[in-house]
């Protein structure tokens, strides 16, 4: 006999198993480490751009490994070269290195790709399961471009940014998508500490 699913659990809808509410800017704070980790086995030509900065964390630690680093942001977050709509944007950039909101993170990486100059990379922060999706890979993935994927071996924490959460455990599979423009091949799999 089958125990009935709870009435309040269907009132609720599926609860987040961080714990915490969605943040309404898709705003999440990707560690340091997972920026150093990406640096380490990915090497970039030229500068690298950060169009969804938040607090900075990608183009600090791009600073300190001798890039020139820039970012901005959709929303002031106190980092960053000033306010600015990336799917706006049409300057182009040697490398774009982001850890984009999801729900726009397919656009955003399309658009990267179409501002990078000739050889130059996009490499995107998403949940593993970014790789599934019929549409997804019919407007990105089949391009052909997707030159490396980096797995997380030890999952890292991404809590939402402004609201003084503590980094935790990771409960989710995140990896660094790597693209090269004007490049075909096969795609190579990674892992990252």
């Amino acid at each position: 006999m089958s125990t009935p699913f709870p009435t309040e659990a269907l009132k609720k809808g599926n609860p987040r198993s961080s714990g915490f509410e969605r943040n309404g800017n898709d705003w999440y704070v990707e560690p340091p480490r997972a920026v150093t980790a990406l640096l380490d086995v990915e090497p970039f030509s030229g500068s690298i751009h950060d169009p969804a900065c938040g607090g900075g964390n990608i183009p600090k630690v791009a600073a300190s490994r001798g890039y020139v680093a820039t970012g901005s942001d959709i929303v002031d977050r106190g980092f960053g070269d000033g306010v600015q709509d990336f799917l706006a944007d049409s300057r182009n950039y040697d490398n774009i290195v982001s850890n984009p909101p999801f729900g726009i993170a397919t656009e955003f990486t399309l658009h990267a790709l179409a501002l990078v100059k000739p050889f130059g990379k996009v490499a995107i922060l998403q949940r593993l399961a970014w790789l599934e999706g019929r549409n997804r890979h019919a407007s990105l993935f089949s391009a052909g471009c997707l030159h490396h994927v980096w797995v997380f071996s030890n999952r890292i924490s991404m809590p939402p940014g402004g609201q003084s959460v503590t980094a935790k455990n990771g409960s989710v599979a995140f990896a660094w998508f790597v693209f090269q423009k004007e490049r075909s091949g096969g795609t190579r799999l990674g892992w990252l500490p």
